[in-house]
């Protein structure tokens, strides 16, 4: 991206705005470990000693971590779970394994990066090549080894993201949660991703952050290079690498108009009720994972805190947090918002979220297999940790507990079990507000009967489309079947709400930040939305210019513009 004069050619990149907003800075492109080309070279006979000790010393470190692994998991969720990390010990202290490194390294005389990625990734290729599944699943051990070992070798001992300088616009293939946990607004001004649709993790968080994000960049990785500079507009998906003074000026004025319009908007929220231009009050709540997003929501005039994700702060740790621990995180992030209304979630991971003290094993269908709450149930530490914290501070502030993946009634009753328990043992009287998280199809239409255990539902939209419509939130291949204002899921939303009864219900998923929808969610019954914080003066906004009439506009446009299942 030269000119003749040896100057870096402006180029407009063009994508999918995910999370709206402009920012401005430099690029650090991010690859996962296993994927970098890291430095290759050969030696001589002089060096193989350095070599060999280098790999020793990295050898040494990675068992003394899988060591101090093994035993925090042990203590925390029985022997079962260690045992993952006392194989991967066993792996490192097999003979054969040693042989080989000193093998490849005396024949092809390559740097101890090279040699381990060569023997580990022979290794790891053995494994899943078996006809044992169980086998087959060592390759993952193998993977994570290697990566150890090379982030030791590095001489790293940290994430790539935890410590990003100032004004960093965040270049990636894809982002998981186990990266973005270490994100913050504080670092990274913008997200320029390949793979990242309106309802993939990357999105969700850079909407909470109120981070501009685009997604869906072709060959982005092969485009823009750490240390360029590059304007982002979130809003209309566009990006520009390496911009001329023109457009700078431009991207100037523009992020200043939007920064005053957010602020008249902001003010409003702060003085005036929420209400319809007919007089319907809806209520509009943040979805936030840290104090910073509270004290962010509290300024853009949030109604409350409708999710607290407990997420980030399981996923940014290495061992499973005390409950004394996550008590303290949860009543200092939420003093913001003291005497609003407050719902925190319990741990909602699995799939594509995994702690690395956990260390879950390999699904062949992660999406349909343990998550949320399911994956409570089969840790005991982890839950039992999580709702004493919660009952503690449920002394301070009015909150209520919301479960996750919820889809039998047994769901819901397991954990009221035991918060009666723990509650008893605390000398707690009143138990906080019980809520269900409504992301199946199955969960939807068993409304009647999961209102008999609980105090409110809140809809989970973005894992309520991927169920229904049978198409993955964050598989880009089937991303025209992910649509989640299809008639079929707010037909769905409508039964929940008028199954619910007098048992509140709000929605807290994407849709509820996308205010074109927000009419037709008002029709299907709904007067509680919960969005990123960022996008609550755009949400209230909306609601006031509502008229009842558009509601029956829109059940028409519905039926009109939704026969067929993809968008137009």
């Amino acid at each position: 991206m030269e000119n003749g004069q040896g100057k870096r050619k402006m180029l407009t990149l063009l994508g999918k705005g995910v999370s709206p907003g402009m920012a401005q800075g430099k690029a650090f492109v991010y690859k996962d470990v296993l994927l970098r080309d890291s430095e290759r070279y050969l030696i001589d006979d002089s060096q193989i000693d350095d070599e060999k000790t280098r790999i020793k010393k990295a050898i040494d470190d990675v068992r003394k971590c899988l060591t101090i692994d093994a035993k925090q998991i042990e203590g925390k969720l029985g022997k079962q779970s260690a045992d993952i990390f006392r194989a991967q010990e066993a792996i490192l202290f097999d003979p054969q394994i040693g042989k080989e490194i000193k093998r490849v390294l005396e024949t092809q005389m390559f740097n101890a990066e090279q040699v381990i990625r060569t023997v580990f990734r022979v290794l790891a290729r053995r494994f899943r090549d078996l006809d044992n599944e169980v086998l087959r699943e060592r390759g993952d051990d193998i993977d994570d080894l290697s990566r150890r070992l090379l982030l030791s070798l590095a001489g790293i001992h940290a994430h790539s993201l935890e410590k990003l300088p100032a004004n960093t616009v965040l270049v990636a293939r894809r982002l998981l949660p186990s990266d973005t946990v270490f994100l913050s607004r504080s670092s990274t001004v913008g997200v320029l991703a390949e793979f990242a649709g309106p309802a993939a993790h990357a999105a969700l968080l850079a909407r909470e952050l109120g981070i501009p994000c685009i997604g869906g960049i072709p060959d982005l990785l092969e485009t823009v290079h750490t240390g360029n500079f590059v304007l982002v507009d979130g809003t209309t998906g566009t990006a520009v690498l390496n911009p001329n003074p023109q457009a700078m000026e431009r991207h100037k004025k523009a992020s200043e108009e939007v920064r005053k319009s957010r602020e008249t908007m902001a003010y409003v929220n702060s003085v005036e009720r929420t209400v319809t231009s007919d007089g319907i009050e809806v209520s509009v709540m943040a979805n936030v994972r840290s104090r910073e997003d509270v004290e962010l929501a509290m300024q853009c005039g949030a109604d409350g805190i409708g999710l607290f994700r407990a997420e980030p702060f399981f996923l940014s740790t290495k061992h499973l947090p005390s409950a004394k621990k996550f008590a303290t995180f949860l009543l200092e992030s939420l003093e913001p918002a003291r005497g609003r209304h407050i719902d925190v979630r319990l741990l909602d991971i699995g799939a594509d979220k995994n702690p690395i003290y956990l260390h879950l094993p390999p699904e062949p269908d992660p999406s349909l297999g343990r998550r949320g709450v399911r994956v409570l149930h089969e840790y005991p530490e982890l839950l039992d940790t999580q709702l004493r914290a919660v009952l503690e501070v449920s002394q301070e502030f009015g909150i209520g507990i919301l479960i996750p993946m919820v889809t039998v009634d047994s769901d819901v009753l397991h954990i009221v079990s035991l918060l009666q328990k723990f509650s008893a043992e605390m000398g707690i009287c009143r138990l906080p507000r019980i809520g269900a998280m409504i992301e199946t199809p199955a969960a939807a239409l068993s409304i009647a009967s999961l209102r008999t255990h609980v105090d409110f539902f809140s809809i989970g939209s973005n894992d309520l489309t991927q169920y229904t419509m049978a198409a993955g939130r964050e598989n880009p291949l089937v991303a025209e079947y992910f649509i989640d204002d299809h008639p079929t899921i707010l037909r769905l939303i409508e039964l929940v709400v008028r199954e619910s009864g007098t048992t509140p219900v709000s929605i807290c998923g994407e849709l509820a930040g996308r205010v074109d929808v927000v009419p037709k969610l008002l029709k299907t019954g709904i007067r509680s939305l919960s969005v990123a914080a960022a996008l609550v003066p755009d949400v209230k906004f909306a609601v006031r210019k509502i008229r009842k009439e558009s509601f029956m506009q829109e059940k028409t446009d519905n039926e009109t513009n939704h026969g067929d299942c993809r968008k137009q």
